[in-house]
């Protein structure tokens, strides 16, 4: 009996798969927390996601990217895109927990343009910080 080599071309599952979840804490909070590759194919999901948000009145905003295992040119112009089309008292706080999410926003340069946390308590912390604030 011959022992046949299965080689399948299919490779094992590396990430995790897409997806967005929403939680509306109050009136003006939300959380948007991903998961998976945040890539071509997947960053318009995130970018009507965050419009939605906005035209539903949320004012405190939080992207929650504890669970995304890569993220690319595109979609990190989704979220420069939305930073800056951003007016007071509107605030976006984003949770990076992931040091290789971390070091692309490094590399590109864009750390210093989004208010970037290690928690999501302290995003919270500071989405709604702002608005106590600015009254």
């Amino acid at each position: 009996m011959h022992a046949a080599s299965n080689a399948s071309s299919a490779s094992p599952p590396s990430s995790t798969a897409f997806a967005i979840s929403q939680r509306e804490l109050d009136a003006r909070t939300s959380v948007l927390a991903v998961a998976g590759e945040l890539d071509l194919s997947s960053a318009p999901s995130l970018k009507w996601a965050l419009i939605d948000l906005l035209a539903a009145g949320r004012s405190q905003v939080v992207v929650d990217l504890s669970q995304v295992t890569f993220i690319d040119s595109t979609a990190l112009g989704v979220l420069v895109g939305l930073q800056m089309r951003l007016s007071a008292p509107t605030r976006l706080a984003i949770v990076c927990a992931n040091a290789k999410v971390l070091k692309i926003l490094e590399l590109t340069g864009l750390v210093g343009t989004f208010a970037l946390f290690s928690t999501l308590e302290h995003a919270l912390a500071y989405v709604r910080a702002s608005a106590t604030s600015a009254g």
